[in-house]
């Protein structure tokens, strides 16, 4: 516990050593923040729209790339349309494309999108809670605070920030054709 910073590392010997709960500080030491699924998959389809430019490009194209399920890749696309990120064209000869340049595409507003109702523990997402603690829990402003932070260094980030070597990209993309 001593790589916990002292008021965490004290509150967590107050609060979990004293109650019944089985928690390993080992655990909590060796997590790190993760995005979901749904936001990785966000992520690389405007990575991949990015890459092949104006050419129009189906989900199922996208999906057989990536090696990932259509369904996932296609729910995934449909946000990022609705949300002003992507073009999307119906029927024969359509497809997807950016409906920004990636300079103009912040990452950080990506994310917040993807991501608002997934808390970083139960007590901070929507509907009802099984924790014990959570109405006199202290966590929940540490990690909004944690969280807030992470968005923001990622709001001074754009899509075009991730394709520093965008040749190398395209060559995986075509390897993959």
């Amino acid at each position: 516990m001593d790589r916990l910073p002292y008021c965490l590392n004290k509150y967590i010997k107050c609060v979990f050593m004293r109650s019944s709960l089985a928690l390993s500080i080992e655990t909590l030491q060796n997590r790190q923040m993760q995005i979901t699924a749904f936001s990785d998959y966000t992520l690389r389809i405007l990575l991949y729209l990015a890459v092949v430019g104006d050419r129009q490009v189906t989900s199922r194209e996208i999906a057989e790339r990536y090696n990932l399920s259509f369904d996932h890749i296609a729910k995934a696309a449909q946000f990022l349309t609705r949300e002003g990120y992507v073009q999307a064209a119906r029927g024969r000869g359509g497809g997807l494309r950016l409906a920004k340049s990636p300079d103009e595409i912040s990452i950080g507003a990506v994310l917040r999108g993807t991501e608002a109702g997934s808390g970083l523990v139960e007590c901070m997402r929507p509907g009802p809670t099984k924790c014990i603690i959570a109405g006199v829990c202290g966590l929940v402003p540490i990690l909004n605070e944690a969280k807030e932070a992470f968005y923001q260094s990622l709001d001074a980030r754009t899509l075009a920030d991730a394709l520093p070597d965008y040749q190398a990209l395209s060559d995986v993309y075509l390897a993959r054709a």
